[in-house]
Order: structure tokens, then sequence, then C-alpha cells
């Protein structure tokens, strides 16, 4: 089976496929002593309704195939309980030769933006919990599917 390194979660590695949501050196407000205040780190467009929700990954093999992608809203992912790969496609034609995967602490989150491919993220050392957000309904009206042409595998450097 060929595998895709895991690579570093940077704004510029993960651009073709949405946002990094992170603190790191990115300018703030706030007050200080008290809290600093991030704005807007990802936003969900155009949405009557945004749904909070949240996802366990189950811990598994490192090997993906299908992938989910929507075309009217946004997807932000936040890891809570453990950190996470995530394996994406940027929009456009789902090959092999275009996966990548990426490592999200907690702490740190991504949007997947309209129209790039994704699917449940894989925990590492066990179960972990995270917050999903993106338009209410999107599940129901606005997810397309599909599959690798063969299984791929994550290679952790």
């Amino acid at each position: 089976m060929k595998k895709v390194k895991v690579e570093k979660l940077t704004e510029k590695a993960f651009a073709p496929f949405g946002n990094v949501l992170m603190t790191g050196e990115r300018e703030f407000t706030g007050e200080p002593g008290m809290f600093k205040w991030y704005e807007k780190q990802s936003s969900i467009e155009g949405a009557e309704t945004v749904a909070v929700n949240l996802l366990t990954a189950i811990e598994r093999d490192f090997v993906c195939k299908k992938f989910e992608a929507h075309a009217r809203t946004t997807e932000t992912i936040l890891p809570l309980t453990g950190g996470l790969i995530v394996a994406g496609i940027p929009e456009g034609e789902v090959t092999c030769e275009r996966l990548r995967a990426f490592y999200v602490p907690v702490g740190m989150g991504i949007c997947w933006a309209e129209g790039a491919w994704h699917y449940a993220p894989y925990p590492i050392g066990g179960d972990a919990t995270c917050a999903i957000i993106f338009r209410h309904g999107t599940g129901g009206d606005d997810v397309v599917f599909a599959d690798l042409p063969e299984e791929m595998g994550f290679e952790l450097v």
C-alpha cells in the first residue's frame, strides 16, 4: 500500500485545503493580564443556523479511501481531547497523487474550504473527541462522496 507522509500543520502547507486556526504569532486584542482575543479564525458564511457538533474519532489503522466534500459550507475541526491526523485532497479530482495528511494538535484547528475533500479524522494514541462546526443540515443536503482508486496509508515522521 502506498503511503503519504503526515505533515506538520502550517498555514502555507494547508492553504490549498482551507485555513488553520491557531494563536502562534497572530495579532490579537483583549485585556492585558486577562485574555487574548484572536478574532474570526474561521467562519460559516451564509448559514441560517450553524451547528456545533461533537465527533469521537475511533482509533483505527491509518488507511483511507473514502472522502466527502461540501459545496455550500466550510467545515471546522477543533481537537478537544487528543491530536488528530486529517487527510485531504484540494477541490477537484480525487486522486492518490493529490492526497496530503496533516497532524492537528490540541490547541490548533483546521477549516476545510468549500469543495475540499476530507473524511473522519484519525486519532493518535486512543479515541479522541473533536468539535465539528458547519452549516446545520450539511450531512443531509450538502455532501458528496468519492473514493480513491486504491487504499492509501499514512507515514508518521
